[in-house]
This record gives C-alpha cells, sequence and structure tokens, in this order.
C-alpha cells in the first residue's frame, strides 16, 4: 500500500500546500522535455483560442476536451504537451487521455518521452487494468525482448502490475498476461507461485484460473514444479501409501532427482493428485468469497472514470458493496475497494469522506494522504471536504495545518460565511481571541450584503460580551451596525441583551423605544416590550420604573389590547364576565360543581312519574333483597304469565305488591333469566332516561320493546331480560346499551 501514500522523499508526509492548488509530483512535468523554466512563452506555443475559456473554465471537462482536440491538429509538441498537463492535472484518472498524451508523444517526439507519460499515469491510476496494459504492450514494443536488459525491465513491469492491481476482481487478464510471461521465461516454480497466490484472490474467471493450474500441474513434471521442501512432503505422503498398499519400508532419505525421474507412471500421477488436492481447499473457499461479492459486481457497470453524473441506481450500488465489504472485515479488500470506487465516483465527495474516516481507525497518514488527493487534486471546488479536512488536522494537533487549509478555502470562496466562522471559532478554541475578532471585523467590513454584516456584527458583539467581557465594544458594534440597518429585528434584540447583561435599565429602556420608534413588525415590537418588561420586574430597582415601563408601553401600542394583562386576572374574573355577558345561559359549570346529587333531585323533579331506578341500585345488596329477589327469579322459570293483549308489558314477574287483571289473557312461558348482576357503582352523572321521548331530546335510546315498552320495572331492578340477547352478536338494535 505504500504507492497510496504520497511522500517527500525521506518518508515524512509533506506539509500541506499554501495554495489549495498545488499539485503533487506525480503531475509535474520536470522530467520531461519542454517543461522547464526555458519553456517557450505562450505566444511563441501558437495556443488556440480555447485556451483561455478552458483555462477560466478548469473543472469543465467539455471545454478540455475540445482544446485537447484542437491542440493535437497543431502537431506542435510544445503546445500538446502544455495543454495535456493542464488538462490532466483537473482530471488524472482520464485514462484514455493518459494513452492519447503518451501516443502523441511518441509519434511527435520520442520513445522515453512517452514512457514518462506512461510511468505518471499508472502512478495516478495504480488500480487501472486498462493502463497497466497499455503500458506493458509498449514496454514490449519499444523494448529488443531479445536483451536480458530489456526482459529484466518488463518482468519488473509486469510484477509492479500485479502488486499495484492484481487484487482487482477485474485483474484476470493482467494475471494472465504475468504468468504466460513467467512460463514463456522458463520460470515454472515461480508461475506456480503465481497461481498459487491467485487461488486465494476472488476474480471473475476463478474456475478458469483453477482449470489452467490442472493443466499446467499434468504438463510438467513435479521436479520442475515444485520447491524442495513441497517436493519432500509430497514425497513422504506417497512413500507413506506405498508402504500401506504393498507393505514396504518408507525411505527416511530426502529424494534425491534421480530416485524422483526413476519414479513409475502412477506414483507421479500420485504425485499431481496429491498437488491438485492441496489447493482444491483453497480454490473452494475462493468460489464462496466470489459467490457473495458476485451480485455486487453484476450491479456495477462503470470502472473507470467517467466525468458525466453517475445513475443513482450504480452510486447504491457502490455503497452496499462498500458497507459488505466493511462487514466481511478484510482490511486490504476494503481498501482495494474504495480505490476501485473512486476510480468511477471520483467526483462524489462522501465516498472520500467515508473512505478517510475509515481509515482514521488504521493509519493518520494514510487517512491524511486521502484528504490530500481529494483537496488538491480532484475536488479543490468541494468546500466540505477542506472543512472536514481541518476538522481532521485538528483534532490530531495540527492547528497550523487546519488554519491553512480554512485560509485558502476562505480566500477561494469570499464571503461564505461558513468558512470564516470555522475560522474564527478555530481560533477561539485556541484561546487566540484577537486574531477571532479581528476576522469577524474584516467580515463585518467586507460583507458582500447587508443581511451577511448584521449576521457577522451580532457574532462580534456577543464575542466581545461574552467571552471578551466588554459589553461597551459590544454596544458600539451594535450601535455602528444599527445606523445602517435600522430596521433590523435581530440588531435590536442583541443591543437589549447586552444592555440587560450591563444592568442598564435606563439604556434598556431607550433601546426599546428606539426599536418601537422604527419601522419593525408589530409582533417584533411587542416580543421586545414584553422583554423589557420582564427585565423590570425580575431585576428593576424600584417599582416605579416598571409601572412607569408599563404605561409606556400602553401609550406606545394605544391600539393593540393587553393579551397578558387578562391572562394574569385569573380564570375567575373571566367566568363572571361570562356570566355578565350571557345572563340568559345557565351556568353549566356551577351544576357540575354542585355534584352528583344536585343532579339526581333535578332530574325526579323533572320526571316524578318515573320511579328513581337508581336509588334501588345504590342500596347495595342487602340480604333480605337478595333473597326475595333469588326466590322470584327460581319462580319466574316455571311460573306462567297471564298477559294482556292491550296493554303490553314485558315479560316479568307477577307478585303480591302490583297485581294485574288483564281483559285477555295467554299462556307464555318466560324463559330463565341469567344470574343477577352487580350494576356498576361509579356513576358519571345524571341516569339515562328509561323512556323513549322523555325529557332529555338529545339522547334517544331504542329498546327492544318499542318506544311506550319500560327496559325493566321496578320489582326487578337492573335486571332486565337477557332473551333477546342469547344469540350471537350484534344483539338486534340495542347497540347504545350492551347486557354486560
Amino acid at each position: 500500500m505504500a504507492w497510496r501514500v504520497p511522500t517527500n522523499g525521506s518518508g515524512d508526509v509533506p506539509s500541506v500546500p499554501v495554495h489549495p492548488f498545488v499539485p503533487c509530483d506525480v503531475f509535474t512535468t520536470e522530467d520531461c522535455s519542454g517543461s522547464d523554466d526555458d519553456a517557450p512563452k505562450e505566444e511563441a506555443l501558437n495556443m488556440p483560442p480555447r485556451w483561455i475559456e478552458s483555462v477560466n473554465k478548469p473543472n469543465s471537462y467539455t471545454e478540455w476536451t475540445k482544446l485537447v482536440s484542437v491542440a493535437e491538429g497543431k502537431k506542435n509538441l510544445a503546445a500538446c504537451r502544455k495543454v495535456y498537463d493542464a488538462f490532466l492535472m483537473q482530471f488524472p484518472l482520464a485514462h484514455i487521455y493518459w494513452r492519447k498524451y503518451a501516443e502523441t508523444v511518441n509519434k511527435i517526439g520520442t520513445a522515453e518521452e512517452a514512457e514518462k507519460v506512461y510511468i505518471r499515469a499508472v502512478k495516478v491510476n495504480p488500480l487501472n487494468i486498462a493502463m497497466w496494459v497499455n503500458y506493458i504492450s509498449y514496454v514490449k514494443k519499444t523494448l529488443n525482448m531479445s536483451l536480458p536488459e530489456s526482459q529484466e525491465k518488463l518482468d519488473r513491469v509486469i510484477m509492479d502490475a500485479v502488486d499495484a492491481a492484481g487484487s482487482d476482481y477485474l485483474s484476470d487478464g493482467l494475471w494472465n498476461l504475468c504468468i504466460e510471461w513467467v512460463i514463456k521465461l522458463g520460470h515454472l516454480k515461480r508461475a506456480l507461485a503465481l497461481m498459487d497466490r491467485l487461488l486465494c484472490i476472488p476474480t471473475q474467471q476463478y474456475q478458469y484460473h483453477f482449470m489452467r493450474l490442472t493443466q499446467f500441474v499434468s504438463r510438467y513434471s513435479p521436479v520442475d514444479i515444485l520447491s524442495s521442501e513441497e517436493l519432500e512432503w509430497i514425497y513422504s505422503n506417497v512413500q507413506i501409501e506405498n508402504e500401506k498398499e504393498n507393505d514396504q519400508v518408507a525411505d527416511e532419505d530426502c529424494p534425491p532427482e534421480d530416485i524422483i525421474q526413476s519414479l513409475t507412471e502412477s506414483e507421479i500421477t500420485k504425485f499431481r493428485e496429491h498437488i491438485i488436492k492441496s489447493r482444491e481447499q483453497l480454490y473452494l473457499l475462493n468460489e464462496e468469497e466470489v459467490k457473495k461479492r458476485c451480485p455486487f459486481e453484476r450491479e456495477i457497470t462503470i470502472h473507470y472514470f467517467n466525468a458525466l453524473p453517475i445513475n443513482v441506481k450504480q452510486l447504491q450500488s457502490w455503497r452496499r458493496y462498500l458497507d459488505f465489504e466493511i462487514s466481511q472485515g478484510l482490511h486490504d479488500r476494503i481498501v482495494i475497494l474504495y480505490e476501485r470506487c473512486l476510480m468511477s465516483c471520483t467526483l462524489y465527495e462522501d465516498f472520500w469522506l467515508s473512505y478517510a474516516r475509515y481509515m482514521e481507525n488504521y493509519s493518520i497518514e494514510f487517512a491524511r494522504s486521502i484528504y490530500e488527493r481529494a483537496c488538491l487534486i480532484h475536488l479543490p471546488k468541494k468546500v466540505t471536504l477542506h472543512l472536514r479536512w481541518a476538522e481532521f488536522e485538528e483534532k490530531h494537533g495540527r492547528v497550523d495545518a487546519a488554519r491553512i487549509i480554512l485560509c485558502n478555502t476562505d480566500n477561494m470562496n469570499p464571503g461564505l460565511a461558513m468558512v470564516r466562522l470555522r475560522r474564527v471559532n478555530l481560533e477561539r478554541r485556541n484561546g487566540n481571541l484577537q486574531e477571532a475578532e479581528r476576522l469577524l471585523r474584516e467580515a463585518v467590513q467586507y460583507s458582500l450584503g447587508k443581511e451577511l454584516a448584521v449576521f457577522y456584527s451580532v457574532k462580534l458583539a456577543r464575542l466581545l460580551l461574552k467571552l471578551k467581557k466588554d459589553p461597551s465594544k459590544a454596544r458600539d458594534v451594535i450601535t455602528e451596525a444599527l445606523q445602517k440597518e435600522p430596521d433590523n429585528i435581530c440588531l435590536h434584540q442583541c443591543l437589549l441583551e447586552i444592555e440587560m447583561s450591563r444592568n442598564a435599565t435606563d439604556d434598556a429602556v431607550l433601546c426599546v423605544e428606539k426599536a418601537v420608534q422604527s419601522n419593525l413588525h408589530i409582533d417584533a415590537k411587542r416580543q421586545l416590550l414584553q422583554r423589557l418588561l420582564q427585565f423590570l420586574e425580575d431585576y428593576g430597582s424600584s417599582v416605579t420604573s416598571w409601572l412607569v415601563a408599563f404605561d409606556k408601553r400602553k401609550t406606545l401600542l394605544p391600539e393593540q389590547e393587553d393579551v397578558m394583562n387578562e391572562a394574569d386576572e385569573c380564570w375567575l374574573g373571566a367566568f363572571d364576565k361570562h356570566k355578565t355577558l350571557l345572563p340568559e345561559q345557565e351556568d353549566v359549570m356551577n351544576e357540575a360543581d354542585e355534584g352528583w346529587l344536585g343532579a339526581f333531585d333535578k332530574h325526579k323533579t323533572l320526571l316524578p312519574e318515573q320511579e328513581d331506578v337508581m336509588n334501588e341500585a345504590d342500596e347495595g345488596d342487602k340480604s333480605d333483597a337478595s333473597a326475595s329477589t333469588t326466590e322470584s327469579v327460581k319462580a319466574s322459570t316455571d311460573k306462567i304469565v297471564p298477559e294482556s293483549s292491550s296493554t303490553p308489558t314485558t315479560n316479568s314477574v307477577i307478585t303480591d305488591a302490583a297485581p294485574t287483571a288483564p281483559t285477555q289473557t295467554k299462556c307464555t312461558i318466560i324463559p330463565p333469566h341469567r344470574p343477577l348482576m352487580r350494576p356498576p357503582q361509579t356513576y358519571y352523572g345524571p341516569p339515562r332516561p328509561m323512556f323513549a321521548g322523555g325529557p332529555f331530546p338529545y339522547r334517544q335510546p331504542c329498546y327492544m320493546g318499542g318506544p311506550s315498552t319500560p327496559f325493566f320495572t321496578s320489582q326487578e331492578a337492573w335486571r332486565p331480560s337477557f332473551g333477546p340477547f342469547n344469540v350471537p352478536p350484534p344483539w338486534g338494535q340495542n347497540r347504545f346499551y350492551p347486557p354486560f
């Protein structure tokens, strides 16, 4: 991972540059001809007119591509180099233009200069498989492969490519190129070691790699492809198997080559079976890892840099993939996936922030390099990234670096309050209140609008009041701001706060009087006046000052009704006023306060013909009443009751107290009643009317016996007939008074 952390040669991480657009070393052209201080001026280079437009719009990918096309038509090496360097400094991950740049330099210039372009390209794009393949192909074309030096150079380039990008899921082409090259050189043991390494990496063509391993083992002799340690281990296992089969004594000495060569075909076959069997378990484990990642890889279609906006589904797929990889806990694979993601999602700052937060738990220097790459190269205009970088540096004790980052960001985005306040708070946290005050005064002086000036003025006044304990200076700041903006509620509130902090009642009154005389909204004036009254009541030196302020409030706002005064009178006064305004209305609340008994007496007066059923229920469960009621219930089960057709009544038990002489009778069997249920003991108001059409027209219950049939008689209080309810619910039409 060392290639991902830029260093200054001594191993130390470079300090933060003064200007955020200072490029990294991989983007400079100091090693290329035509890029030194003696380079010709732009007039001599005959730069196209689009050069100025592209420089003025450095983040416009379309303008740069048009400029590159025009520069290639000029066939001027210096001009092409200048255009390509400027373009690729803004978009370093555009690997297609790196290849075009190298081809243009190779066509117009020399092969050595083109190779330097390729070297810069692979440093910027270490995980770009296509870039490495182009570089390897170029080295093969330009070098004489018959020379040992050329072979060593190509071998070094191929191994660098495998080390940098070999862990990628799509690195199969690079691995195939590497293994074929090593086999071509005749390094069979090294080729088997590369295949073993590839078996542990989940790639797209993992099955093909295992099949090629089996073919490789079957094609060459075990002595040529195995290391001496593994050869001895397999030989001992084969000898043990032969001992079990043929009862031979195993040879304890190391197997010499002549013995291995003298083995039979069956023994060589056993050797190869042991080689495949020892690697089959790695293949199966790798297959499980590939199956876990296949669903995520199928959803991702963009793998390299794209200047156009990426589809939302692609971004969500990357996020889910990263969450899955983090849940697996394999650090190297997480880093590789983040680097892959940033090749295609370079212009999305949330991925950079997520990567930096993850790496902060493992390496502070690595996390710092991520912020440097994001802020200095790929996203120099993203303010949020610079603020997070400054927070990171301050968190880890590099206050000077954080100060430089915020200063550069403030210079790039003048007038941005968020950045200026970050600078102020940084100085405040580190005890430099003088610098914080200077920054706020400078912001007030050079603010781009009146609202922003008011905002900074309030911040400055609070800094002077709360931290520097200088209310007079804070008062001067707000007074000066009020001269420019006399109708700003924030300034008046802040001035009132300052005066109250000084316990200056007279100045507070004058401050509020000025606010009332301004063009503020009436609600804002009322808030200021109310705040002043509270302050005078709590901290005023005499009651006279409070009364004077109260009278002034009435004088300043004569047309406004004093709402707070009514609230302070208490609810009894409001209730008396209500009775005065509405004498014809009966005081319902008064009846509720009289208690339940008063309402009950009134009910008896209104309905004298109705017996007080509630009174019987309230008598309790007396012993004699319980006995008589139980006997009547038992007798009613077998008794035949004469029923009059002219006077309809409910099925009730005939007692001596209420004899009946019907004109026309008929026999009716009274159904058995359920056990007597005790009525509820808690009542929440006057009793319900027992007959429809009673004195309460707003509540008309519907009874089973019709509008003129009582629900129960006086002799059978709280014992209605449950016969109609001995059916599945709902019970008829009596939905207001259920039986339970």
